[in-house]
């Protein structure tokens, strides 16, 4: 997996357009990944869901499935 760096290597605002040709060149781009089973959480750094344990974001089934001891829902 490469590492999720900035256009130009500095945080800056980009357009949708300029985001999304971003995200299309360098996966994954901006995309939040689950650190359990390495699906796009669909969430920023602003609303994750956290892992207890590992504080690593994770997508909404994972915190579903850790919220329930581990096991299915």
């Amino acid at each position: 997996m490469s590492i999720n760096t900035w256009p130009g290597g500095h945080r800056h605002a980009m357009s949708q357009s300029e985001h999304g040709r971003w995200n299309a060149a360098n996966y994954p781009g901006t995309r939040q990944l689950c650190s359990n089973c390495g699906k796009p959480t669909g969430r920023c750094e602003d609303d994750t869901l956290w892992d207890e344990e590992t504080e690593e974001p994770l997508c909404e089934d994972c915190y579903k499935e850790q919220a329930n001891g581990g096991e299915s829902c």
